[in-house]
């Protein structure tokens, strides 16, 4: 599982963390309502950098996307290709499909940006999985997962950070060499 550590804080380095693949492949549904499996299809030999939101958040989720459109928007065509954004909805219940494809439509989600959501159950267990798992939407951290799965390396940033310090982030994760077994 991952590690209990807190995420990183302005001024501290990110914390490596360790995941369990097995525990992160259930069935999620993404934006335009496609299932998927979260581990397989999402996250299997990529680098990602991953949040969690919820749509109906008035406090920190809006600025979290809107600091995810502004990296998507530096890293540019790399986004898709070579780095993938995930949003993972902490309220399953009300976010729908169809909510977080307006959600991600309202900070200009671009291709290789992927909304999930999906039963609450699974969503709980992919939260305690990733090391954020929460009792309340409202209660989540501003916590970014980025990792580079293939060379087996995983670290946590502070979500509201300066986009060009994610993007820092992220490109050092995805420079790193396949981890030897």
């Amino acid at each position: 599982l991952a590690s209990a550590q807190e995420p990183a804080r302005p001024g501290r380095p990110p914390d490596e963390v360790t995941l369990d693949k097995k525990a992160l492949d259930m069935t999620v549904y993404d934006q335009d309502g496609h299932q998927l499996r979260f581990y397989s299809d999402l996250v299997k030999d990529k680098t990602v950098a991953i949040n969690f939101i919820f749509t109906s958040c008035t406090t920190i989720c809006p600025p979290l996307a809107a600091t995810f459109a502004r990296v998507q928007k530096e890293m540019g065509e790399k986004v898709g290709r070579d780095v993938f954004f995930i949003s993972i909805s902490v309220d399953p219940v009300t976010d729908t499909p169809e909510r977080l494809k307006a959600w991600g439509a309202k900070f200009n989600a671009g291709a290789g940006w992927t909304f999930v959501t999906g039963a609450k159950a699974d969503i709980d267990q992919l939260m305690a999985a990733l090391g954020s798992s929460i009792a309340r939407p409202e209660n989540h951290s501003p916590m970014v997962l980025i990792g580079n799965e293939r060379a087996g390396y995983w670290t946590r940033a502070y979500g509201l950070s300066p986009p060009n310090r994610l993007v820092q982030t992220i490109e050092a994760a995805r420079s790193r060499s396949v981890a030897k077994p």
